[in-house]
């Protein structure tokens, strides 16, 4: 992408593919980075069984519904209009236990 170009995305004309896994929107080499979409379904674990961790730092924002983050260290609801910052390193997981999907986009910089 040129610098002087803005790059926009529909989110509503991709949620369907962001379900299942994370859909990659936009990604960059200088510095490290991804950004996306995602939808995790009632009853869905990410990552399915385990943690998972980052290189980098990874913040994400609920657009609807609500999640469990989890970590190490404690358990956290986050429902929409909340913004989250993982910080590289730490070990986690979401889950939904509602009812509904919840919709999130996220980014994670210096490395996912």
């Amino acid at each position: 992408m040129s610098e002087s170009a803005v790059e926009l995305t529909d989110l509503e004309a991709v949620w369907e593919d962001s379900i299942g896994s994370p859909l990659t929107l936009f990604e960059s080499d200088n510095p490290e980075s991804e950004a996306g979409s995602y939808v995790i379904q009632p009853g869905e674990r990410v990552p399915k069984e385990g943690w998972t961790s980052h290189d980098g730092d990874e913040l994400s924002v609920i657009l609807e519904g609500e999640v469990i983050l989890a970590t190490r260290d404690a358990e956290y609801t986050v429902s929409a209009g909340t913004l989250s910052v993982i910080p590289s390193g730490v070990e986690h997981y979401s889950r939904n236990d509602s009812d509904s999907p919840t919709k999130l986009v996220y980014a994670a910089i210096g490395g996912l």
